[in-house]
């Protein structure tokens, strides 16, 4: 499975929008499914974007999935940079000049960018 920038963007805005720090077993995220949208969840933990529970397998230490709660330190860094619509877009015009197979560091380097543009444009 690929990873979606979209549908990552999507999680970190809903868990920061989540009144409660009770854990949320499968986001409601219209247009994906629950397995994509689980698959997402494990990579939001791996990157320590989010804070969760994981469960893993009973035969090694693989990870089946995880109990999402909330965002960590990071993740708030994260979408604080990727947060504004505008500087969205031009990251998402970004990747997709490059087909799509940005690396997740490029990325947030050009969040870096593109946020600082639009604050210095204040």
């Amino acid at each position: 499975m690929r990873r979606d920038f979209e549908l990552i963007r999507k999680l970190l805005l809903f868990f920061e929008e989540k009144e409660s720090p009770k854990h949320v077993k499968v986001p409601p995220i219209e247009g994906y499914d629950e397995s994509t949208i689980k698959y997402h969840l494990v990579l939001l933990h791996d990157a320590g974007l989010l804070r969760c529970e994981p469960v893993k397998s009973s035969t090694s230490d693989r990870i089946i999935y995880v109990i999402p709660f909330e965002l960590t330190w990071n993740g708030h860094e994260f979408l604080g940079k990727i947060r504004d619509e505008k500087v969205w877009e031009k990251i998402v015009d970004t990747i997709s000049r490059h087909g799509g197979s940005l690396v997740f560091s490029v990325i947030n380097q050009l969040a870096t960018h593109f946020a600082s543009e639009s604050v210095e444009s204040i």
